[in-house]
């Protein structure tokens, strides 16, 4: 084949992986991937991803930045934990996604925006609480982009709200805070302080 034919390939570029192995939790444990694709195969919700796991962490290797951070696959993870316990290397497959998808909200990228918002509203209420109160944090998620937008998803979502209540799995009255809260929420801004490398 002629030079003017072959085809050009993209240099092999570490800065990303590098990136991930130094800032993602358990972002290291990547470099032990072996792209055999049991995580792959043993994901519940594999048919529902563009990347698999394993095409994920290919990505990260690959120097794809955008695709990684901007995928939605690294938010659909429900920590079933089949993928870490089947893992020929002990690739903690799970966390690895997990914090992917911590790293990415952190950076600006919001693939699944009703999952963000979701779990911002759900830790909204841990911290003013310190535990979950299940009205509030639906609340809260369904008027996150006002009362006109809330209103439709409300009424979608009453025959699961009416099965909680009468399940006993959501309380009518308010929560109360718990004991010390004040005390709770220092330790969880201390927590966060630390994981964005404020105490080095």
């Amino acid at each position: 084949m002629e030079k003017n034919e072959a085809v050009k390939k993209k240099a092999y570029d570490p800065t990303f992986a590098n990136e991930v192995f130094k800032n993602v939790d358990s972002g290291e444990g990547i470099k032990t991937c072996m792209q055999c694709g049991v995580c792959a195969m043993s994901c519940p919700l594999k048919e529902h991803m563009e990347y698999s796991p394993r095409r994920i962490f290919a990505l990260v290797r690959m120097g794809e930045r955008d695709k990684v951070l901007g995928s939605r696959d690294i938010m659909l993870c429900t920590s079933c934990y089949t993928c870490k316990v089947r893992c020929p290397r002990k690739v903690p497959v799970m966390d690895a996604m997990h914090g992917l998808a911590h790293y990415a909200l952190v950076q600006g990228y919001v693939p699944r925006k009703e999952t963000a918002v979701f779990g911002r509203k759900f830790w909204d209420c841990v911290y003013k609480l310190g535990k979950i109160d299940e009205k509030l944090v639906a609340q809260n998620f369904m008027l996150a982009d006002g009362m006109i937008a809330g209103i439709p998803k409300a009424l979608e979502n009453m025959p699961m709200g009416l099965a909680m209540l009468f399940h006993h799995r959501m309380k009518l009255l308010p929560e109360k805070p718990i004991k010390d809260i004040k005390a709770f929420r220092k330790m969880l801004d201390l927590a966060e302080e630390i994981g964005k490398g404020g105490d080095k």
